[in-house]
């Protein structure tokens, strides 16, 4: 599970999954046990009003099914960690769906990276977070705002997993989640451990890594416009959450037209207080300077929360408002 905040103008996300092409089932992922089998997640994990715990028996009843890599400038800036119980992984691969009770959960490191001599290498390091979800087919907390879309959500403090910190999924995690609402919003094809019936949804811009050094033919020849490379990066960084379709909100607001208007007036979107009061307009400037500082150039705004990064090649922010100056006219 993700930790999001709905985004506001300019969401780039750089949120990047690169699939770990290792396929671990048994004794390689973690120690396979019948402990933990479905119908007794709500006994030992979830209390009467709904409050998830994280469970005494991980990692021993756990396994591994899949890791994210989250880029940055400078190599991976986050590794995510993704396990389940072999029960609930069994049920998966027989069903293509996650039973009732099932359990997630992701463990969200800070990367360490190098330059070692197979290249550029990253690994995990400290602790940022842990993300559970709970399988809820039976619709059992309504009304409890870390319940519902068929999951129980939560967050674990990274040095105190007694300390769940979620207030509400709508909020705090779910955003992230809505490209894969179709494959009840888990991103099952990140995770080979759940076999060919995970793998559904898979975006249409994946590509196979690269061995160092080496740029694809198609991806060269597309370089040579700012256009098509610009598309390339919003395709990479900003489409997941926003449409440059006109009326096409989806985690932000449309870009289609941005370059020019005013913050916080496209109809029917819920902004933030700090875009709609912020008394910008979006000029080239103004967007390279937001998408590069998208946590500073308007303190308090949503994308700053989810990606306060932002992009810091600024050739990558010029094409990609190339690219939306053309989608504009």
């Amino acid at each position: 599970m993700l930790s999001a905040h709905r985004n506001d103008d300019l969401l780039t996300g750089k949120t990047i999954a690169v699939i770990c092409a290792v396929a671990l089932f048994t004794t390689a992922c973690g120690k396979k046990s019948d402990a933990g089998a479905p119908d007794d997640t709500y006994a030992s994990l979830v209390n009467k009003d709904g409050t998830i715990s994280f469970p005494a028996d991980f990692p021993e009843s756990y396994m591994f099914i899949g890791t994210w890599s989250v880029t940055a400038p400078s190599g991976e800036a986050e590794i995510h960690s993704v396990y389940s119980r072999p029960a609930d992984v069994d049920a998966f691969r027989s069903a293509g769906k996650f039973p009732d009770g099932a359990v997630l959960i992701k463990e969200v490191t800070i990367a360490k990276s190098a330059d070692l001599v197979t290249g550029r290498a990253s690994w995990a390091g400290d602790r940022k977070i842990w993300f559970l979800m709970v399988k809820d087919r039976k619709g059992r907390f309504a009304g409890n705002p870390l319940w519902g879309d068929g999951w129980g959500w939560a967050q674990f403090d990274p040095t105190d997993t007694k300390k769940q910190t979620a207030t509400n999924y709508q909020t705090d995690c779910k955003s992230c989640h809505i490209p894969a609402k179709s494959s009840e919003w888990v991103y099952t094809y990140a995770y080979p451990a759940l076999g060919e019936k995970g793998q559904v949804g898979l975006p249409v811009n994946s590509h196979r890594g690269n061995p160092p050094g080496i740029v694809p033919a198609v991806a060269t020849q597309a370089m040579t416009s700012g256009v098509a490379s610009g598309k390339m990066a919003f395709d990479k960084t900003c489409r997941a959450c926003h449409s440059i379709n006109p009326g096409g909100a989806g985690i932000g607001p449309t870009l289609a037209g941005v370059v020019g208007r005013k913050a916080g007036t496209v109809p029917n979107f819920d902004y933030s207080d700090q875009i709609r009061n912020s008394g910008i307009t979006w000029t080239a400037d103004n967007i390279d300077k937001h998408i590069e500082a998208p946590k500073s150039f308007i303190p308090g705004n949503r994308m700053g929360n989810l990606f306060p990064n932002g992009i810091k090649d600024p050739g990558q922010r010029r094409d990609i408002i190339v690219y939306l100056k053309s989608v504009a006219q």
